[in-house]
C-alpha cells in the first residue's frame, strides 16, 4: 500500500514533467519576413500608355494600348508590338516592381545626386486609363551592380530595384519589339 501511495504521485509528476518538456522544447516559429515593398503598384490592365526615355543616350520609345487591348508603338502612330516579345509580361513588369530595399525615406539633395537621380539613366512615364500619371526616375547602379536606385517623382523615398528589371525595360528602347518581317 505504501508503494502505491508513492508510485501514483511520482507517476503523475513524471507525466506532468513530460508534458511540460514536450511543450517547452518545441521550436519557436520563425518570424515572417517583412513583405517586399513595391515602388508603385497599379493593375496592369489599367495601363493605357507607357513612355521610356534614356536621356543620357538620347533614346526614347512609347507604347499605347488601343481599343482592341493590344499594344502599339505610339510616336508616331506605329505598328502593333511583337506579341511574342511583349506577351503579358511587359505590362505586368511595368505595373509595379518589387523593391530590393528602401535606401532613404527623405533623401537630401546630396543623396539624390549621389544616387544619380538628378540626372537619371531612365525615365518611365505611365498613363493609366483613369488619367492618372506616374513618373519614375532610375538613377545609377548600386556599388555592387546588383540594383539601380529608383524613385517615384511624386514621392521622396529612394529604393533599389533589381538590375534585371532595369535591363528588360531598357531593352524596350534599345531593341524595340517591332513585329517580325513576314
Amino acid at each position: 500500500m505504501l508503494k502505491l501511495r508513492f508510485i501514483i504521485p511520482v507517476g503523475v509528476l513524471l507525466i506532468g514533467l513530460g508534458i511540460w518538456y514536450s511543450i517547452a522544447s518545441r521550436p519557436q516559429p520563425v518570424p515572417r519576413a517583412a513583405p517586399r515593398p513595391f515602388v508603385w503598384s497599379v493593375e496592369m490592365d489599367q495601363l493605357a500608355r507607357m513612355q521610356i526615355d534614356l536621356p543620357k543616350r538620347g533614346l526614347s520609345e512609347a507604347y499605347s494600348k488601343h481599343a482592341d487591348k493590344y499594344w502599339y508603338f505610339t510616336d508616331p502612330e506605329g505598328p502593333q508590338v511583337d506579341i511574342e516579345r511583349w506577351g503579358g509580361g511587359i505590362p505586368l513588369l511595368l505595373s509595379g516592381p518589387g523593391a530590393n530595399r528602401l535606401i532613404a525615406e527623405a533623401p537630401t539633395a546630396e543623396q539624390v545626386t549621389a544616387f544619380g537621380l538628378d540626372q537619371p539613366q531612365m525615365l518611365v512615364k505611365l498613363l493609366l486609363e483613369d488619367g492618372f500619371e506616374l513618373e519614375i526616375l532610375l538613377g545609377d547602379a548600386t556599388p555592387d551592380g546588383v540594383s539601380y536606385y529608383i524613385k517615384r517623382a511624386d514621392r521622396p523615398e529612394v529604393l533599389t530595384v533589381d538590375h534585371t528589371w532595369f535591363g528588360v525595360v531598357e531593352r524596350l528602347v534599345t531593341e524595340p519589339p517591332y513585329p517580325p518581317d513576314e
